[in-house]
């Protein structure tokens, strides 16, 4: 039995940015439990129409598109403080190099097999035990796919197109980019 999906419309297809408190910036978008949520379950209703732009990305993205990428991802790191998310922490099952694992334990004050033993289970860490609240408690320091994630901003960005199909329902950076980046080809879905 098939599942149908209604279509969203493009104006409903982002959650609408929240203005943060008066002391914040101006334009700042708050992230939130709801609005995780809100990314989650809209990329789930798009996720075919996000499979359809991803084929058409790879026919007929325009040569620019690693720059537009970049562009829009700097829009929203502008707009959303990722240090005060975590989602990506929380949910990412992540696998550390060794010297990646040993910087973080010792950044925590553990020695390797403890940390080892506390932490990582065949491999993964899930989630981040550097994760304080919503803040990265050795955030200086992190491990270098931390730092580049939501990984935007690397080059050849139709060749990672799956792995961005996953970052959009967890990131809100990514989620807000992938979906100006529709309007801003001109692409129209078909869904």
């Amino acid at each position: 039995m098939k599942t149908m999906r209604t279509k969203t419309s493009r104006k409903e297809a982002g959650p609408k940015p929240v203005v943060q408190n008066a002391g914040q910036q101006r334009g700042q978008i708050t992230v939130n439990a709801e609005y995780l949520q809100r990314i989650k379950v809209l990329s789930e209703v798009n996720e075919i129409e996000n499979c359809d732009f991803r084929t058409w990305l790879k026919n007929y993205a325009p040569d620019d598109i690693d720059h537009v990428v970049k562009a829009l991802s700097q829009k929203y790191f502008a707009l959303i403080d990722c240090k005060e998310c975590g989602n990506c922490c929380r949910v990412l099952e992540l696998e550390f190099t060794e010297l990646e694992l040993h910087t973080i334990a010792k950044s925590m004050e553990q020695s390797i097999g403890e940390f080892k033993k506390r932490f990582v289970v065949e491999g993964i860490v899930k989630p981040c035990p550097a994760l304080k609240g919503n803040l990265c408690s050795i955030y200086e320091g992190r491990p270098d796919v931390c730092r580049s994630y939501p990984h935007l901003e690397k080059p050849d960005f139709i060749f990672r197109l799956y792995g961005v199909l996953d970052n959009i329902g967890i990131c809100p950076i990514a989620f807000n980019a992938f979906e100006e980046l529709k309007t801003k080809v001109k692409w129209q879905s078909t869904v």
